[in-house]
């Protein structure tokens, strides 16, 4: 090819006619969709085709460009080729092996600029790419996430629950309204399906269709869980954990925290208490009088020894009465240490028990069972464990002992406690005591608002102090603190 006359030639394309001016072309797939062009050159079609289908197209490359005048016709091996060389493998090497490792858990490739569809097509290994002084780098692709991460930081939507927490008390549809639930559509009857209504919407439903125990809005007022339906539960479950450190009774301040004598409260413990508030402040007022029997007469308090190493400590007061035969029945609290030395939250405790002995009065007694030992910790995690035990007793007036030494046994395990009181009556006596000691499920749930929590989530887990409980936490240290323990 001696001379340019505005024609181009290739070698890799044999079809092109090298001596025409124009060169044709046969493309299938060429329709009217694809755009023709309107510059560099003529473009020519012919008015009958030899296929009805396709089309000849016909182009003449312009003369403006003199990259093609060089007197030689063009060879496609000259064109620099822009594929990524994988002649080389990289070396597996400890030092490579690090590397990958190190990007993985840092999430850092050492070769940033590595294009992210790079792969090796020679090695079998295509989460690796190589480098130019041929140390290995890691793919970008690995340590990508392809999910956000299982920790992170979720923020509450308030617009979402915006209707429900702004929610106002309904007023109660009229029993007459319906003869049947509002959900199930089943009729009422007078012994096995009653009337309840939801406190949260007003409906009325069976108590299938109802069973559910939740908190209300702020506006209802209510610091109890209070039963909805099956619908509005559905609505209240996300809001719960909102609600429990903010409207349940656990998270309100003592209202009565004065346990002195100018108090007639905290005169008399009775025997038993209907809340969570008022075993509180029994517990408080029984640790006060031990404190004050410390300062006093130490020697006839808790032994300095036996208090410093106690796991935990059940307070309770209980009511006893009987000739020979005596019965016992009185409510408290149990608490446990844990292994920073704080106080977990308190779990209400009921008990009943007979004693057989030489016996003869009625007092009521200011219990602290000192539990030694995790054991019997467990114990008291139990909904119900027996207690087993031997006794003397003495009191006449408001002043008078008893001490205590039994064995517990429940579904979470069994341990040795010693027990301490003061007592206030007429009472003399020698008895073998039989105690069954049961954990107030519903007491638990009107005070911390949460259906799920276990004895053993308040005593043993990662439930926080209640702000309820203070005059509790402040007696315990008053009475460690007058112990020297």
């Amino acid at each position: 090819m001696e001379s340019f006359e505005g024609r181009a030639s290739y070698s890799s394309l044999p079809k092109i006619d090298k001596h025409q001016p124009q060169f044709h072309y046969d493309d299938e797939y060429v329709g009217s969709d694809w755009p023709q062009p309107e510059h560099c050159g003529k473009v020519s079609y012919p008015a009958v085709a030899s296929k009805p289908d396709k089309h000849d197209y016909s182009y003449q490359f312009p003369l403006e460009s003199e990259d093609f005048v060089d007197g030689s016709e063009y060879d496609s091996s000259e064109e620099p080729c822009d594929l990524p060389q994988t002649n080389t493998q990289p070396e597996v090497n400890l030092k490579n092996v690090l590397t990958g490792v190190f990007a993985i858990l840092t999430g850092r490739n050492k070769a940033p600029g590595l294009p992210s569809d790079n792969q090796l097509p020679n090695s079998n290994v295509s989460f690796l790419g190589s480098e130019k002084n041929g140390d290995t780098c890691l793919h970008s692709s690995v340590y990508t996430p392809s999910a956000p991460p299982l920790l992170e930081p979720t923020t509450f939507n308030y617009n979402a629950y915006k209707d429900v927490l702004e929610a106002e008390p309904p007023e109660w549809l009229p029993d007459s309204s319906t003869t049947g639930c509002m959900q199930c559509t089943l009729p009422f009857t007078a012994l096995t399906r009653g009337r309840h209504h939801c406190r949260f919407c007003g409906g009325i439903f069976c108590r299938t269709c109802s069973k559910g125990r939740c908190l209300l809005p702020v506006k209802f007022r209510e610091r109890s869980p209070q039963r909805v339906c099956d619908a509005c539960y559905d609505r209240l479950d996300p809001l719960q954990g909102i609600l429990i450190n903010s409207i349940s009774n656990a998270a309100q301040a003592a209202k009565h925290d004065v346990i002195d004598w100018t108090c007639t409260r905290g005169w008399l413990n009775l025997p038993v208490g209907f809340s969570m508030e008022q075993e509180i402040y029994k517990a408080s007022n029984t640790l006060r009088s031990y404190s004050q029997v410390a300062r006093l007469n130490p020697e006839r308090s808790i032994p300095a020894a036996i208090l410093k190493g106690a796991k935990g400590l059940a307070i309770l007061t209980v009511a006893k009465a009987g000739a020979l035969l005596s019965y016992k029945l009185g409510t408290g609290l149990v608490i446990a240490r844990r292994c920073d030395g704080s106080w977990s939250a308190p779990s209400s405790i009921f008990s009943v028990g007979l004693g057989w002995g030489a016996q003869i009065g009625g007092e009521l007694m200011d219990f602290i069972i000192v539990l030694h030992d995790l054991k019997a910790v467990k114990t008291f995690c139990s909904r119900m464990h027996f207690s087993l035990g031997a006794g003397c007793s003495a009191a006449a007036g408001p002043i008078g002992r008893v001490l205590e030494a039994d064995m517990r046994a429940g579904d979470r395990g069994s341990g040795m406690c010693y027990t301490y009181s003061c007592s206030k009556g007429a009472f003399v006596g020698v008895s073998l005591e039989g105690n069954i000691v049961a954990t107030r499920m519903d007491t638990n749930l009107q005070f911390y608002g949460d259906p799920y929590l276990t004895t053993s989530d308040i005593l043993l887990g990662t439930v926080d102090r209640p702000k309820a409980a203070e005059p509790l936490y402040t007696a315990l240290k008053n009475l460690y603190s007058s112990l020297q323990c």
